[in-house]
């Protein structure tokens, strides 16, 4: 059977890897190169890398720069796959909508790995959202490739807890690669038509939009209010947007808003504490200090 793999991300790479060792891989489809960093060095994704390792042919095709959930050209991607004679097409953690041409003309179509319980949190990275939005569980589904975004048949899911310490990057590790188990056992019964699928429910559709630096951002007022009367929603979003965009809020200093970004807190019990912020411009200090330097 003749696979072609779509991904960019480490995520990706866990479950090409486990995909790889039980149905291997014809080819991926990945970005392009992208000059990364202050030097701007061109860097591969880590699928490019990995299949390059493992001597897998790597197909890059450019997208619309204002639109780059969409490839420029969907005729040149779809006939350069089709020359790979894909059975099936499997995707986890890829942002670009595969052409629906190429997912008719495959025999077995498309297949991807979610991070969430579909139809709950479609979208390109949902694991924040669930932690944001309080959800007592996630998962993983593997579900068809549709036109639509996380809009096919639900082949199979696999559910978790939430905790009150789970944090975006390490959970979405565990649900891609809980993923890319899931996916192995799932394959021969699909492909076998033993496994067509059920329909999502329209009806519980929740969408996990693209995050921004303005999603970090809470009113100072309501921190210093919720720290008192719901401080676990401060946590929640302190732990959903750790890294980037992180929590942060604004004060008047000298008659001027700086943003002062919230790096270190803790929950205990019903109590929050405020460990480590920053000041727009200064470094990093304990947050007595900042209160006795700014707040008095």
């Amino acid at each position: 059977m003749n696979i072609v793999f779509f991904g960019s991300t480490e995520d990706s790479v866990v479950v090409a890897r486990a995909l790889h060792k039980k149905f291997p891989i014809t080819a991926v489809v990945t970005q392009p190169a992208k000059p990364v960093g202050r030097d701007k060095v061109m860097t591969r994704t880590p699928v490019d890398s990995w299949a390059t390792e493992e001597h897998i042919s790597v197909l890059t095709f450019e997208t619309f720069p204002e639109k780059s959930w969409l490839f420029a050209n969907e005729d040149e991607v779809t006939n350069s796959i089709e020359t790979c004679k894909p059975d099936l097409l499997v995707s986890a953690s890829f942002g670009e909508r595969i052409p629906k041409e190429l997912i008719e003309k495959t025999t077995h179509g498309g297949i991807n790995v979610h991070p969430s319980l579909l139809p709950r949190w479609r979208g390109t990275d949902p694991t924040p959202w669930t932690i944001l939005a309080g959800d007592a569980e996630t998962g993983v589904t593997i579900v068809t490739v549709t036109e639509k975004f996380d809009d096919g048949r639900i082949l199979a899911q696999k559910k978790i807890p939430i905790t009150q310490k789970d944090m975006p990057d390490e959970l979405r590790k565990n649900l891609f690669t809980m993923g890319a188990e899931l996916l192995v056992a799932t394959i021969p019964d699909y492909v076998s038509g033993k496994n067509s699928g059920v329909e999502q429910k329209k009806e519980n559709v929740t969408i996990a939009k693209r995050i921004t630096r303005d999603d970090g951002f809470i009113d100072w007022n309501e921190l210093i209010d919720l720290m008192e009367k719901d401080p676990e929603k401060i946590d929640r979003k302190f732990r959903a947007l750790y890294g980037w965009p992180g929590l942060w809020t604004k004060i008047g200093v000298h008659g001027i808003d700086k943003r002062v970004k919230i790096l270190d807190i803790s929950l205990r019990g019903s109590k929050l504490e405020l460990h480590t912020v920053q000041l727009e411009g200064k470094n990093p200090v304990d947050w007595n200090t900042f209160k006795k330097a700014y707040l008095v």
